[in-house]
């Protein structure tokens, strides 16, 4: 599948070195000149104050501002107190979107607890990001919240990882499993823009102004992935959002840029394992929902696993990124990494993965001139040899081009045809990449890539 999906909102999963330096940032630039220029001054028509996070008010319960203000001075200084005091669960003192005074330079709390059916939705980011996010609620408010047949799995403790989710029948490729809405997104910038102590009370801020149920969810995601003597030693927000790193992009269209992406975060697909060769496919639709979809036939009793990084990376950065955001500072336990001690058959897997890596950069060069039909047939191959059953739509969108290009007119409508099978799989059955391979598929000799090299060569 090829990556350069435009849409109102698109949608990718982090790379390794992004996450690397996002977690180890701890340094608050100057946000000066930057930051008010992207947020609205005080008493402006949006209605927004800022101030300090140390100085927001904090609402506890339920009550609405305009209840507090008709309460009487005792019963408020009461309220004020117990705010400071008890580490109670808070909520925004409104309905649908809010506007917190709850900030951080130009990063502020933004809520909606209406959102979704009442599972509700925080938010930290700058203004402009929030009206972008006000702007796709009906967008959200279309997705499914559910899992598609909860008799297929279980909930089990796995070996070495803590709570998973284990297959309780044979599935087949193909199977959906759940689709569930954010509860959290966060822009990538408050990572480098914002000092680590302000940017943990920002988040811890935003978590507490979920629904309590919505909450709950959440909160169980601080020891997931934590084996039963860990138990006690609970993840940050910061943690959970690094250690499942997904991401959306607020930008539209040509200005999707870099200083609109944000991370978010799912609580119920937190329990899905990490494995660099999963038999799980996940991606977010254009609801903002997260599908995870079976990507290859699952027997009952395996755990069922996605991978929370690029599976091409190779063995020695998979390791260090499991062991630094997985929660278990121990180094990625998975066959693809550990071939059961087999250290012949590592090596092997390196090989192929480096040769997979370098192939498909070929692939993707339609001006390579040293792509042949063996060249594609042995990439295939590969692909299946390493187990990447969750990440065949780019590969067989890329064998089909290029069977194409060499007039391979039935390889080419093979590979299109798969193609599509795995969009569906691994990006949805709307997705750009998918429309554009049926319509590939549909007519192989009249798609511009028909005999495009063997044309260049003069043939």
């Amino acid at each position: 599948m090829a990556w350069g999906r435009r849409s109102l909102i698109r949608v990718l999963l982090l790379g390794l070195a992004a996450q690397l330096a996002l977690a180890e940032a701890d340094v608050s630039p100057d946000t000066g000149a930057k930051a008010k220029a992207d947020a609205p001054a005080a008493g402006s028509s949006e209605g927004l104050a800022y101030e300090a996070i140390e100085k927001a008010d904090v609402y506890t319960g339920n009550a609405t501002a305009e209840a507090a203000k008709g309460a009487g001075a005792g019963v408020a200084a009461k309220a004020a107190k117990a705010a400071k005091t008890v580490n109670a669960p808070v909520s925004p003192p409104v309905q649908g979107w809010w506007e917190s005074k709850t900030c951080s330079g130009a990063y502020c709390v933004y809520t909606n607890l209406r959102i979704a059916q009442g599972r509700g939705l925080v938010m930290v980011s700058k203004f402009s990001d929030y009206q972008k996010m006000e702007r796709v609620e009906d967008h959200i408010n279309k997705g499914d919240n559910r899992f598609e047949d909860p008799s297929l799995f279980a909930e089990t403790e796995v070996v070495d990882k803590g709570t998973g989710l284990t297959a309780s029948k044979n599935l087949r490729r193909g199977k959906n499993l759940m689709s569930w809405s954010p509860v959290l997104v966060v822009h990538k910038d408050l990572f480098k823009d914002v000092k680590k102590k302000d940017r943990r009370k920002l988040l811890e801020a935003a978590v507490g102004f979920l629904p309590d149920e919505t909450r709950a969810k959440f909160d169980r995601q601080r020891t997931q992935g934590l084996s039963a003597g860990e138990g006690r030693k609970r993840r940050s927000i910061e943690d959970i959002l690094l250690g499942a790193p997904w991401e959306i992009n607020l930008g539209y269209e040509d200005r999707a840029e870099d200083h609109a992406k944000h991370y978010v975060n799912y609580p119920e697909a937190a329990v899905l394992g990490h494995d660099c060769r999963p038999n799980v496919a996940a991606y977010i639709d254009n609801h903002l929902a997260l599908r995870a979809t079976v990507a290859r036939r699952t027997q009952a009793g395996e755990e069922l696993t996605i991978s929370y990084i690029d599976p091409l990376l190779a063995r020695n950065k998979r390791q260090k990124w499991v062991q630094k955001h997985r929660g278990l500072n121990k180094p990625c336990g998975c066959h693809a990494c550990t071939a059961k001690g087999s250290a012949e058959e590592l090596l092997a897997s390196d090989e192929r993965v480096k040769e997979l890596t370098e192939t498909l950069a070929e692939l993707k060069n339609h001006d390579s001139k040293t792509v042949t039909e063996d060249k594609i047939d042995r990439f295939l191959a590969l692909l299946d040899e390493e187990r990447l059953h969750a990440k065949l739509a780019e590969g067989y969108e890329y064998a089909a081009l290029n069977y194409n290009y060499l007039g391979l007119d039935v390889k080419a409508k093979k590979y299109a045809d798969l193609a599509v099978q795995a969009g569906i799989i691994e990006g949805g059955i709307d997705s750009n990449d998918v429309v554009a391979n049926r319509i590939f598929a549909s007519d192989i000799k009249g798609h511009w890539s028909h005999r495009f090299t063997l044309k260049r060569r003069g043939q």
